[in-house]
């Protein structure tokens, strides 16, 4: 079960230290909970970018860069990203890239948005199902432009996939995904544009 390197077993670490972009951090372990991975349920954790994402800014500006070279070659007209821990990240490519505007899928509905579209997402670290919601404005904005996805981290590509789906409901065209980093077992390291990995603990 350990065989595959993004899933490692849990020995009571509290941190875990990467270097990415040049950069090293060092990243407090959580617990999520029990999750499915094939036909087994375990005690899991991850390391948590969340104090990185949300606040650090040389953390911030060049991973931003770093990702926004990756993503040059498919020429995005607009980044998307879910609410919340990526709009920071998204900025700096958006700036990056020299996009006028970025766009955020809400995860609850506003009284100021007017019409609105939704799809349901489930993620491994937040318990129940959520939603990601583009108002009035973001949708007619995203019609038929070439769009990239971004977000900090990609487990299990629920919420990635679900971004994709919201994209194809307002028909705008994903031209590239892409995240800070790839997380557990669940995706391939082919599937989508990063700049390193993770892994999940179990115990």
């Amino acid at each position: 079960m350990l065989d595959n390197k993004r899933m490692v077993k849990y020995n009571g670490e509290s941190t875990y230290s990467i270097t990415i972009a040049g950069l090293k951090r060092t990243l407090p372990i959580i617990g999520i909970g029990e999750i499915q991975i094939g036909n087994g349920r375990f005690r899991a954790y991850i390391a948590s970018d969340s104090e990185l994402v949300l606040g650090d800014v040389e953390f911030i500006s060049t991973v931003s860069r770093e990702l926004a070279n990756l993503m040059k070659e498919y020429n995005p007209e607009v980044i998307v990203t879910p609410e919340a821990k990526a709009i920071a990240l998204t900025y700096g490519v958006s700036r990056e890239l020299g996009l006028a505007r970025f766009i955020v899928a809400r995860k609850s509905v506003k009284t100021y948005m007017g019409e609105y579209t939704y799809v349901k997402v489930n993620s491994i670290t937040t318990k129940g199902d959520q939603f990601l919601i583009l108002d009035s404005n973001s949708m007619k904005y995203i019609i038929n432009k070439n769009v990239c996805l971004v977000d900090d981290v990609a487990s299990t590509g629920n919420t990635i996939n679900a971004l994709e789906e919201l994209m194809k409901i307002n028909n705008a065209h994903v031209v590239c995904k892409a995240v800070i980093w790839i997380e557990g077992p669940w995706i391939s390291s082919n599937d989508i544009l990063h700049l390193g990995e993770l892994p999940i603990f179990i115990a």
